[in-house]
């Protein structure tokens, strides 16, 4: 034991030397923007499948959203499709400025995209109909965008019943909303590994993609089949129970004297143009 005590410990000579390794600088912008594109993705659906219980429901949202599409797509007289356009602006006045980007993200680009196609009616001696066209266009985008940031999923696919709509359909549709937050979380985490694994300069970055959704299919199918057997040994038969609740509010009320409002002041308008 003495002895053992007394010689020094000396380090390997393999450990004692240094071994330089500078790796290649690499980009990284494929699996950055892959990332940042598919967490923006799931925020959105984790930010519409939250449970609201201020403000209109979502059938009286559903019902007001189509009629006031119909009533813009039909209406001739542009004084009504102005002062839809005040209506929706003032309305988007009091969205956090997230939800007012996604509105305006979706509107705006369809409205460029109908002038754009309608451009030709300008050299025609037509820059009315351009303007016409493209006005209603962006106000039927925004509408569908201002319904679809301020509802959630579960509220709209259970709104959905009001209509008679079939329940495996509303299931199927419930369904395939909250998977695609659970697949998108594997792609994440997935392509997160990938990137913290990844050394030096890799010139085959661009076919992990490849691998990545071979797994979330693979993973995807193996989900599938678990949700068919718990739904076996449930007992489901093609129905989706819910819980007895109120389909309106009174919330409601507003909603449903401008609905009103908006339709006699349609119908006045129209009429005032008639010979």
């Amino acid at each position: 034991m003495n002895n053992f005590k007394n010689e020094p410990v000396r380090l390997p000579s393999w450990m004692d030397g240094s071994d330089p390794y500078e790796p290649q600088k690499d980009h990284e912008g494929f699996l950055t923007k892959s990332l940042l594109k598919i967490g923006s993705i799931l925020a959105l659906a984790r930010d519409t499948t939250r449970t609201a219980e201020s403000g209109a429901s979502a059938v009286v949202k559903l019902i007001y959203t189509l009629l006031f599409i119909v009533l813009i797509s039909v209406s001739k007289n542009m004084f009504f499709t102005y002062l839809c356009l005040a209506g929706f602006l003032v309305r988007c006045t009091v969205l956090p400025s997230g939800q007012l980007l996604r509105v305006f993200r979706g509107a705006v680009p369809a409205m460029l995209l109908s002038m754009l196609l309608l451009l030709p009616a300008v050299f025609l001696g037509q820059p009315r109909g351009m303007l016409t066209v493209s006005l209603k266009v962006f106000l039927s985008v925004g509408l569908l965008g201002l319904m679809a940031v301020t509802t959630p999923w579960n509220k709209m696919t259970e709104g959905l019943r009001f209509f008679r709509i079939p329940d495996i359909f509303i299931f199927t549709l419930d369904i395939t909303i909250k998977y695609i937050v659970i697949l998108g979380d594997v792609c994440v985490d997935m392509l997160t590994a990938l990137k913290l694994r990844s050394v030096g300069k890799n010139q085959t970055k661009a076919k992990s993609l490849s691998g990545v959704l071979g797994v979330t299919f693979l993973k995807s199918q193996q989900m599938a089949a678990d949700m068919n057997d718990a739904m076996m040994c449930r007992g489901f038969e093609g129905e989706y129970p819910r819980k007895a609740r109120r389909l309106f509010r009174k919330q409601d009320l507003l909603y449903v004297l401008l609905m009103a409002a908006v339709t006699a002041l349609f119908i006045y308008l129209e009429g005032a143009m008639q010979p």
